[in-house]
């Protein structure tokens, strides 16, 4: 029962069941990534490997006339403005707070 249990005991427990179960997760997470890696690696490598063949097939069927886009060379950037330091709100003296000066501002009251 927990009245058992002093609070820091509890926690103490928790805490040690919290690492077992991230100390057996972790392995199957890095098996998981591991394996999404290679997954990725294999695909990538033979989209790579059949983009030849791909545009072969897109010029046989009158798409392989997509001219390939030049380097684009980018003028000078634009200055940019830079914003004027904001304002300060006036504040009355002893204001306790910035939103009831907001409110009085606005004519909120």
């Amino acid at each position: 029962m927990k009245a058992d249990r002093s609070l820091a005991e509890r926690r103490r427990m928790e805490r040690e069941q919290q690492a077992e179960i991230r100390a057996a997760l972790a392995p199957r997470h890095f098996a998981a990534m591991e394996e999404e890696q290679a997954i990725t690696a294999y695909w990538f490598f033979h989209a790579i490997e059949a983009g030849p063949r791909i545009r072969a097939i897109l010029a046989r069927m009158g798409c392989g006339s997509v001219p390939v886009p030049a380097t684009v060379v980018t003028a000078e950037p634009e200055a940019v403005a830079v914003a004027p330091a904001p304002v300060p709100l006036p504040v009355r003296a002893g204001a306790p707070d910035l939103p009831f000066d907001m409110r009085e501002r606005l004519g909120l009251r």
